[in-house]
């Protein structure tokens, strides 16, 4: 088959994308992925009985407002990594951001804090667990995530994985905050970033494997 054949048979077949496909998709595997870490949750952690008061709170939706903030940042990177050539610099800046800024939050408020106290805000209660529970309710997510950009054109697998992570991750830290004890936020600002930064990680090395052509 000559190449003309080839290109006019392909074009053809062409058939009408529908408008907004891509964020419709992300949206759709952001939805599953939440609901399936929301039932990991309750079935091994379960929620807070306190949660009517908990809500209340102004630190709880400061909380909520972290994971969120890069979600919402991080679903317009995964757009951009699942269309070839698309420019990343500005989306790589706006999911850096909350992050920076929750570390800069910790950093001043661990210069403020008396040097004997600096390490029990940083630890907390349960420093030795959170970073892996928030990884394992990331799973979920980051499994529809990967699915979903299977179906797009990454070019730039590596950097797929890693932004199909960081969705993930913070997915899985919103869930997460439903059952966290933890309000001080130089732990946040440690093992929340941490977790995160460890679910890009798993993200990037699968991506290789998993979204090539």
């Amino acid at each position: 088959m000559k190449t003309r054949e080839l290109l006019t048979r392909l074009a053809s077949n062409v058939s009408a994308i529908e408008r907004n496909a891509v964020p419709r998709l992300l949206t759709r595997a952001l939805l599953h992925g939440l609901a399936s870490s929301a039932v990991l949750l309750v079935a091994l952690y379960g929620v807070r009985s306190d949660m009517p008061e908990l809500v209340l709170t102004t630190m709880f939706w400061a909380r909520l407002a972290f994971p969120l903030a890069i979600i919402a940042a991080a679903m317009k990177l995964a757009e951009r990594l699942g269309r070839p050539g698309a420019r990343l610099k500005l989306a790589w800046f706006a999911v850096a951001l909350p992050m920076a800024s929750m570390l800069l939050a910790a950093g001043s408020i661990l210069l403020a804090t008396p040097p004997g106290y600096r390490l029990e805000l940083m630890l907390g209660t349960t420093w030795r667990t959170t970073t892996a529970n928030v990884v394992l309710l990331s799973l979920p997510s980051l499994a529809a995530m990967m699915r979903a950009m299977k179906q797009l054109a990454p070019t730039r697998l590596t950097l797929a994985g890693a932004g199909a992570g960081l969705l993930a991750g913070a997915q899985g830290l919103l869930v997460y905050s439903l059952c966290c004890s933890e309000m001080a936020v130089p732990f946040w600002g440690v093992w929340y970033v941490l977790a995160i930064a460890i679910t890009a990680a798993i993200g990037s090395a699968i991506a290789p494997h998993f979204l090539r052509w």
